[in-house]
């Protein structure tokens, strides 16, 4: 007991493996501690409603909290919109490659006109609008609720789905984002009893955080680096999104939705329009993940290439989507209304596109080059219907 009490304290004194460092504060950011509340919190009052932190800086107060930030998501993104940090999760330019996607999508709109007819792919329809007025991410104009559910898109924000805080954690118990597992749940994800961020009147969570597991120093998403989910991610989702789970208009998703035996053999084998030569141990295509059925998180290998096996894998909300925002209409992992992937928006040629865009829509992947103009939809690695 002894030994193990040195070594926790030990880790907690070096900042946790991978764990992004309040500058001046030798523990990792989320875990607690002195000295941690003022990286979002102004401790001292003044004046006037004022607080002042220790960099001498002031704010009114935040839903009855003194923040650093004019509201809860401006707060996140001091940290979280920093250049060249493997945390940062709103660039300037769609560069940031993490498994949620990158919010600087929310800020952009893509319009092309074909044979006189305009398609467009709408600014609030990239992902999770949620508000940070510091760095111009406003609510959703569209929607009022979450779709499939009840939550206000007025309380949009950060801690809507992640607790800040971290040390709450319900009965899946464990992240190897902190560096111990003991302690939190998934990324931060509020578990059964979360209230949204005290955001939405009335709202707790009914679902656990979700069983996964992710390289908790290298956040960039590939075939080879990706998260491992295990199971719950939907469920988790519901959330927000309840009637999602029961709907049966919608694609089936979650723990009930097992791959039957077909759809585990196509995605195994499929590469490419065309091309089913693959197998079962180098096919895992990240813009395709899929949840594994495992609630032990010891089994999950973030590295693994490994497809599907029969009987437990399912598909799940974030097969399809993005959890924060893709460059692609409803926060696809690629363009749903496209016939060929090739013909996605954004384009070089379409009206707002900037800079590195179009690379950047897939993460960096050349699509023309790497699976041909005539690439169709990527629901053929499962459905295999090209």
């Amino acid at each position: 007991m002894k030994q193990t009490l040195i070594l926790i304290i030990t880790v907690l004194m070096m900042g946790g493996a991978g764990s992004p460092l309040l500058p001046g504060v030798a523990c990792a950011f989320h875990e607690g501690g002195e000295g941690y509340c003022e990286g979002c919190h102004l401790m001292r009052e003044v004046a006037n409603n004022q607080f002042e932190g220790t960099s001498g800086t002031f704010a009114a107060q935040v839903d009855g909290h003194s923040l650093v930030g004019s509201d809860p998501s401006s707060t996140c993104l001091r940290c979280h919109a920093k250049a060249g940090t493997f945390y940062n999760v709103f660039s300037n330019d769609g560069s940031i490659f993490t498994p949620g996607g990158d919010f600087y999508w929310l800020k952009k709109t893509f319009t092309r006109t074909y044979y006189g007819i305009v398609y467009k792919s709408l600014d609030d329809s990239h992902g999770h609008n949620i508000i940070a007025a510091e760095y111009g991410l406003i609510a959703d104009r569209m929607l009022t609720l979450s779709p499939g559910g009840i939550y206000p898109s007025a309380a949009m924000g950060c801690t809507s789905c992640h607790n800040p805080h971290g040390l709450i954690a319900d009965d899946h118990n464990y992240s190897k984002d902190l560096p111990f597992p003991e302690i939190g749940n998934f990324r931060l994800l509020g578990g059964i009893g979360y209230s949204g961020g005290n955001q939405a009147t009335g709202l707790t969570f009914n679902y656990p955080a979700p069983v996964a597991v992710a390289d908790s120093k290298d956040w960039a998403e590939t075939d080879y680096n990706h998260t491992a989910y295990g199971s719950g991610m939907s469920e988790w989702c519901g959330n927000c999104h309840d009637r999602f789970l029961s709907d049966k208009n919608k694609h089936t998703s979650g723990s009930n939705a097992k791959m039957e035996n077909a759809i585990i053999s196509n995605y195994n084998s499929y590469i490419r329009t065309g091309d089913i030569s693959g197998s079962y141990g180098g096919t895992y295509f990240s813009l395709v993940p899929f949840e594994l059925g495992i609630i032990n998180p010891t089994l999950l290998d973030p590295s693994s290439t490994s497809g599907p096996a029969p009987g437990k894998a399912n598909v799940m909300c974030l097969t399809c989507h993005r959890a924060h925002a893709s460059a692609f209409h409803d926060k696809g992992r690629w363009d749903f209304r496209a016939t060929f992937i090739a013909d996605s928006l954004p384009q070089y040629s379409d009206s707002g596109v900037t800079g590195n865009d179009v690379i950047n829509s897939y993460y960096g992947r050349n699509m023309l080059s790497e699976f041909g103009k005539y690439q169709r939809q990527f629901c053929n690695k499962c459905h295999l219907q090209d």
